[in-house]
């Protein structure tokens, strides 16, 4: 057994393209780790602290705030990571698309701005608590100038492990030096802005000082492409919003911070878990991007046993949170949050469901080139996502948002492998 894990070590070390994925996926993994210790220690501290009702009000302000950082970012995480994962040796062309990438995503944030203050001050349910809108928007103009993405297409993810240890670690002291009651809940937002800034700051010195890569001024015909080839992926993206964080503002617009709060709680638990799921998308998508553009056959085999890994690890974390639930309410959330056990148990389904749907939409549909498809499923989901919330939130209010939730994913997972198996990239499963 011991010689034959050496042989596979050693057959993965002498691949450049194995060695290149379990160097990413190890940094990655760091990264997830880091994440959770940190959030471990932050996430109790500030569901007691900031109570039922200010951690529901901050949770709906978030939730808010995502549409203009959805916006912002454009889909650019995918479409910019595809772009520099082809040419990221050459550093001239990679500069240019950077500063591109950047140089929309600076317009997008000055529109939201606009359209973010125009909806502050014209309803009052925003207007009276603007100084914590605010402070959550100021994440949008970090988000900005974030060039974690850059570090992902030319897969040196080891840096963004580094680079978000230190951010976490400012967070984290942040958190605990200042916030200590509910009214200070404002500074939870602006603490992790100012954290962040920090090391994007130094994530754009190792990119032009340590990589030499080329620092390029934007032309507008470049910002103008980018908005563009971008547009497809937003429209996903979008779509994606309205079945996921979008669940958060409607549970707030039809109910209450309490009843927010009980969902947001049980939804942060499960993101702990479904960053698993991104684990794998962020290390493979690079990949999956250059091998279906240099050997689309040997892709179609390695996606087919990616699909089966991928389902049995998803279904065995879904029971495992299905059974614990009540155990990691009481440890992590305290007594205050046992509504948020029963919505668990219904969401418990999602990692099974999402892990499947990261790998036929991301990682196989589009590499593959299946961008308009991708974008038509999406929206279906976001279609039946919101006819659900609105029929069942109003009786069931934090468990009728988390079964609309589960409804709405069983439909993306289910559509994707019908459309795979159609087109025969996914057989005998």
């Amino acid at each position: 057994m011991i010689k034959q894990i050496k042989n596979l070590f050693n057959k993965i070390m002498k691949n450049p393209d194995y060695r290149a994925l379990l160097e990413n996926f190890s940094s990655l993994t760091a990264l997830k780790l880091i994440n959770y210790v940190f959030e471990i220690i932050t996430f109790p501290y500030l569901v007691r602290v900031l109570g039922v009702e200010k951690f529901g009000l901050l949770s709906f302000a978030q939730s808010f705030v995502a549409y203009f950082t959805l916006l912002t970012n454009y889909g650019f995480y995918l479409t910019g990571i595809q772009q520099i994962a082809i040419k990221r040796e050459d550093k001239e062309e990679s500069g240019k698309i950077l500063a591109s990438i950047i140089g929309a995503k600076i317009f997008l944030m000055i529109l939201s701005f606009f359209i973010f203050s125009l909806i502050v001050f014209s309803f009052r349910k925003y207007r009276q608590d603007y100084t914590l809108y605010y402070f959550c928007f100021a994440m949008v103009l970090v988000e900005a100038f974030t060039p974690y993405w850059f570090f992902r297409g030319i897969e040196k993810m080891r840096y963004i492990t580094i680079l978000t240890a230190i951010s976490k670690a400012f967070y984290t002291a942040g958190i605990f030096l200042f916030v200590r009651r509910s009214e200070q809940v404002y500074l939870v937002p602006l603490i992790s802005a100012i954290s962040t800034l920090l090391v994007d700051i130094e994530a754009f010195r190792v990119i032009y000082l340590k990589f030499n890569y080329k620092f390029v001024i934007p032309k507008i015909k470049d910002i103008a492409y980018q908005l563009k080839d971008g547009f497809t992926i937003f429209m996903s993206q979008v779509a994606i919003n309205l079945y996921t964080t979008s669940n958060t503002f409607i549970l707030g617009i039809l109910t209450n911070n309490t009843y927010v709060g009980y969902y947001a709680a049980a939804q942060k638990l499960l993101s702990f878990v479904l960053s698993i799921t991104f684990l794998i998308q962020q290390t493979l998508y690079p990949y999956a991007n250059r091998l279906v553009a240099t050997q689309k056959e040997n892709a179609k085999v390695f996606f087919q046993k990616l699909t089966k890994i991928a389902g049995i690890s998803g279904l065995i974390i879904s029971l495992l949170l299905f059974i614990f639930a009540p155990l990691l309410v009481k440890i992590i959330l305290g007594s205050g949050y046992l509504p948020s056990i029963t919505t668990i148990r219904i969401l418990s389904l999602l990692p099974f469901l999402v892990i499947l749907s990261n790998v036929f939409g991301i990682l196989i549909m589009l590499p593959m080139g299946y961008k308009a498809e991708f974008m038509k499923i999406l929206w279906g989901a976001s279609i039946i996502n919101i006819t659900f919330a609105l029929i069942l939130v109003p009786n069931l209010k934090h468990n009728g948002t988390a079964m609309s939730a589960t409804i709405t994913e069983m439909y993306v997972t289910l559509t994707m492998w019908l459309f795979l198996r159609r087109k025969r990239i996914i057989k005998n499963l």
